[in-house]
Formats: structure tokens, C-alpha cells, sequence
């Protein structure tokens, strides 16, 4: 239960860069005595401090910036032109030492 507990909070405080078991106004340690998991009082206790009870609603998924940049996407390269081939001469004749 240690272990778990401490990676929580691990990941916590690189996530928020706090650390969610010092208390803010004293930096003493604190604990966690309770999870409340019935929805009508988690939704009492959240619209009493003023924060929204319902989740925030799902955004359909936006398509990467790619269009939004200003790159020339076009080719260099013509297949209808072919390979030019290299700029010098290359002898691709056997050596007159092969026997073949």
C-alpha cells in the first residue's frame, strides 16, 4: 500500500510540480483519510465550493497543424524526366583480367 501511495504522488508532483501530500499552508505532511465515492454528496460537496459537478464535454479530435504551415510540398524530383545519371563518365567495361 506504501509503494502505491508513493507512486501516486510521485506522479502527481511531475504532473502539477507540487506535492500533493504537504499541506500549502503549513508544509506539514498530510494524509489521505477518505475517498468519497457516492455521487450525490461528491456533487453537494463540488457545487458548495463553487466547482462544476458534470465533466467537461468531449471536444471532437483536431487534425494535425500540417495545413496551417507554410511548406512547399511540391517534388523536385520528375519521374517523366527519368534518372539524369551522374555528371561523369563511368566505365562499367570488366577489367581486361577477368577471365570469364
Amino acid at each position: 500500500m506504501r509503494s502505491t501511495r508513493i507512486a501516486w504522488v510521485h506522479l502527481l508532483a511531475r504532473i502539477y510540480e507540487v506535492l500533493p501530500l504537504l499541506c500549502p499552508a503549513c508544509g506539514g505532511e498530510m494524509r489521505i483519510v477518505a475517498f468519497l465515492t457516492d455521487p450525490p454528496n461528491v456533487r453537494a460537496i463540488l457545487l458548495h465550493l463553487g466547482l462544476p459537478d458534470r465533466p467537461p464535454r468531449v471536444a471532437p479530435a483536431r487534425g494535425p497543424p500540417q495545413s496551417e504551415l507554410d511548406f512547399d510540398q511540391t517534388s523536385a524530383f520528375d519521374p517523366a524526366e527519368g534518372d539524369p545519371g551522374p555528371d561523369f563518365d563511368f566505365d562499367q567495361s570488366l577489367p581486361e583480367e577477368v577471365d570469364l
